[in-house]
C-alpha cells in the first residue's frame, strides 16, 4: 500500500470536508449578522415611527389647545359685551368655549413637557377666572366692569399669546433672543393674583410697564 497516496487522499478529503464546514459556518454567521442588522433596522424604523407619531400627536394637541384658549378668551369678551350691552347672553356658546378648553387642556396634560405644562396651567387658570368673573359680573358696577375689561383685553390676550410662544418653544421653535418667557409667566401670575383681589389699581400696577403684561 502506498501510504503517501493514502495520506494525500486523506488530506484532500479532510480539506474538502473542512472547507465545506468552514464555508457553512461562515454562511450561517453571515445570515445571523444579516438577520440582526434587519432586526436593528426594523427596531430603529419603529422607534422613528413612534417619535413621529408622538410629535404629530403633540402638534395636534397643541393646535387644539391654542385654538381653544383663543376661542375661550373671545367668548368671555363677547359674553361681557352682551351682558354689559343689555343684550341676551348666549350662555350655551359661552359655556361650550370653556368646556372645549377644559378638554384640550386635559389632553395636553398627557403629552406636553413639564415646562410647557407650567404655561398651559397658568393660562388655563387665568381664563377660568375670567370666565367666572364674566358670568358673575354686576353690569351696573362700573369699576368692576372696567377692571374685567382690562383683564380680558390686556391680561388674557397676553396670556394666550404667551401660551402660543411656549408651545412653539416646546416644538423646537426658539423664541426671540429678547423674549423672557419665564419672566412673563411670573408677571402673568402676579396679575392673576391681583385681579382675584378685585383691586383695579393693583392690576394696573402689576401690568406695568406699558399697561400690558406680555407683549405680542
Amino acid at each position: 500500500m502506498d501510504w503517501t497516496n493514502v495520506a494525500v487522499a486523506s488530506i484532500t478529503v479532510a480539506g474538502t470536508l473542512g472547507g465545506g464546514i468552514v464555508t457553512q459556518v461562515f454562511a450561517i454567521r453571515s445570515k445571523r449578522i444579516d438577520a440582526k442588522a434587519q432586526r436593528d433596522n426594523r427596531a430603529e424604523e419603529l422607534r422613528e415611527l413612534a417619535r413621529k407619531e408622538s410629535t404629530d400627536e403633540k402638534r395636534s394637541v397643541y393646535a387644539s389647545l391654542n385654538t381653544a384658549a383663543h376661542s375661550c378668551r373671545t367668548a368671555i369678551r363677547h359674553h361681557l359685551d352682551e351682558k354689559c350691552g343689555g343684550r341676551p347672553a348666549d350662555l350655551a356658546k359661552f359655556e361650550a368655549a370653556r368646556e372645549a378648553l377644559r378638554d384640550s387642556y386635559s389632553r395636553a396634560q398627557m403629552v406636553v413637557s413639564d415646562r410647557a405644562l407650567d404655561f398651559a396651567s397658568e393660562v388655563n387658570r387665568c381664563l377660568d377666572i375670567g370666565h367666572r368673573a364674566a358670568l358673575e359680573i354686576d353690569e351696573n358696577d362700573s369699576v368692576a366692569v372696567a377692571a374685567l375689561y382690562h383683564y380680558v383685553d390686556v391680561s388674557l390676550g397676553s396670556a394666550v399669546r404667551l401660551l402660543r410662544r411656549a408651545i412653539r418653544e416646546d416644538l423646537g421653535i426658539a423664541p426671540d433672543a429678547d423674549t423672557d418667557l419665564d419672566g412673563r409667566l411670573a408677571e402673568l401670575r402676579l396679575v392673576r393674583h391681583a385681579f382675584v383681589g378685585r383691586t383695579p389699581a393693583a392690576i394696573e400696577q402689576a401690568a406695568q410697564p406699558g399697561g400690558e403684561v406680555v407683549s405680542s
